[in-house]
């Protein structure tokens, strides 16, 4: 049964992820499976057959919001049809269409589902009670660089790497449940940004009449601003160094007395490209077919 909002298989119980038939179970010959050709064989039969030769079977809905996610950072909202996520898996875009009537439909699925992950690292860092206020800066950096690598595989240029700060700028395109969905998940950020900033209060890190609202505001809208940051200098460099001289300002202005100058360790270029090639391998299992969204961009 199609969920009547999104258009695609009902979904589990909230916080699962959402759930179909499996690929090999919907593929039951050419008559059965959306927009496929009849009996005698064709192009869109084979590429199907191909990617579901390996096993175990993998949720062909999972297959097409990781291609989706991919091109939606590449190409932007407007740049993204399903004849092209269909080319990526090797399917016909009637297959797409099976599992989400309307792009926006996708680009919902998909946006929820990266705006969960990406809420889960950073308020994993932020909302950590063992690191200073500096070392979650550190880490924040970190996750940022990992993330900006995946689009930037050598470390520099300004292509987008996140879905949040790619559909932020195309806002005019998206629907309104995806902008309230964008401004609730900048909202938890800040969030938990002031739960680090309460915390450094409390661990005498920052003093204790420190601005916490003014500071709050300060560091979220930094962390707002990343994906514009790096298209704009065309690499991670200037917003390394802005991440640097904020926490640097902000000891400096409300620091506890004989606080040393904050450490702040270069990125770790070899570490993030083995944890990229890792995460390119695991990402590519989804899609087997695939020929070109999951191998490191030239």
């Amino acid at each position: 049964m199609l969920d009547s909002e999104l258009g695609r298989a009902r979904p589990g119980p909230p916080g699962e992820f959402p759930q179909s038939q499996p690929i090999v179970a919907a593929h039951r010959g050419p008559d059965r499976w959306p927009g496929a050709p009849h009996a005698g064989g064709s192009l869109g039969t084979r590429r199907l057959t191909r990617a579901v030769s390996s096993a175990p079977p993998i949720d062909l809905t999972v297959q097409i919001e990781a291609v989706a996610t991919e091109l939606f950072i590449r190409n932007g909202y407007n740049g993204v049809s399903y004849l092209g996520i269909g080319r990526e898996l090797g399917i016909t875009h009637s297959n797409v269409h099976y599992y989400y009537r309307t792009k926006a439909a996708l680009a919902t699925a998909v946006l929820k589902r990266v705006a969960k992950e990406t809420l889960q690292a950073t308020e994993g860092i932020w909302t950590d009670r063992t690191n200073t206020l500096a070392e979650k800066f550190v880490r924040m950096r970190d996750w940022a660089f990992d993330s900006y690598l995946r689009f930037n595989p050598e470390g520099k240029g300004g292509r987008p790497w996140g879905l949040l700060s790619r559909f932020s700028m195309e806002a005019d395109a998206l629907t309104p449940e995806m902008r309230q969905n964008i401004r609730a998940t900048l909202r938890r950020l800040e969030d938990s940004i002031r739960v680090a900033v309460e915390t450094a209060v409390e661990n005498r890190e920052l003093v204790r009449d420190s601005p916490v609202d003014g500071i709050t505001l300060q560091i979220s809208s930094v962390m707002y601003q990343t994906g514009q940051l790096t298209r704009h200098a065309s690499g991670f460099s200037r917003l390394d160094a802005l991440l640097m001289w904020t926490i640097a300002a902000l000891l400096k202005a409300y620091g506890s007395e004989g606080r040393a100058a904050v450490s702040w360790p270069a990125v770790d270029f070899a570490v993030a490209k083995a944890k990229l090639s890792t995460r390119l391998a695991q990402i590519g299992a989804l899609n087997p077919s695939s020929q070109s969204s999951f191998k490191e961009t030239p």
